[in-house]
């Protein structure tokens, strides 16, 4: 996972530490960061001559440090991948689509793009600031929820060898959780 941005008063406590002589070493003792990453931040300050100001350093002044970070949604790589985002969400909708499938597609367009896993975590993370969530309380034996499930399924009867096709009835206890599933011939029983 991408790193992430230091908070304003740790690069001021990075500032601080480094103004009264503490070596690099020292700093990451007391902070408890990576060295690699207060390297990062002390070469963004000098650059930007900051080093030296203290801890006067006003919040807007130090946010030049925050131009070379590498956060987790920074970066044309993720542009792309969010308008594939865009794309994704309405494809899920159909049924068969996985997000397996759209993220081969999406490797197929970016062969230097996102692995699987950063796919999905960044989709979720797309998806928790768009989906809007409710929380329903229910009562005990109070509410069922019925429906018929996906696609129809089918076997096959032994003794004639027929593909029988069938509907999957599905009916939830939403106060237990409780789920009973049935397969019908017809949506009519």
């Amino acid at each position: 996972m991408a790193a992430k941005a230091l908070s304003m008063e740790q690069l001021k406590d990075i500032l601080r530490l480094k103004n009264d002589g503490f070596s690099i070493k020292a700093i990451v003792r007391h902070t408890g960061l990576a060295r690699n990453t207060v390297r990062k931040y002390l070469s963004a300050l000098n650059s930007a001559g900051i080093d030296k100001e203290g801890i006067s350093v006003r919040n807007k002044d130090l946010v030049i440090a925050y131009n070379n970070d590498t956060t987790s949604f920074k970066g044309h790589r993720y542009n792309l991948l969010k308008e594939h985002f865009c794309y994704e969400e309405i494809e899920l909708t159909k049924t068969g689509v996985t997000r397996q499938l759209l993220w081969l597609e999406y490797k197929e367009q970016y062969p230097d793009g996102y692995n699987y896993s950063q796919y999905c975590f960044r989709f979720n993370e797309y998806l928790r600031h768009k989906e809007v969530v409710m929380h329903l309380e229910h009562n005990a034996a109070e509410t069922i929820m019925i429906d018929f499930a996906g696609k129809k399924l089918s076997y096959t009867d032994t003794s004639s060898g027929e593909v029988i096709e069938c509907h999957v009835f599905v009916a939830v206890l939403p106060y237990s959780g409780l789920i009973f599933c049935k397969a019908v011939h017809s949506q009519k029983t």
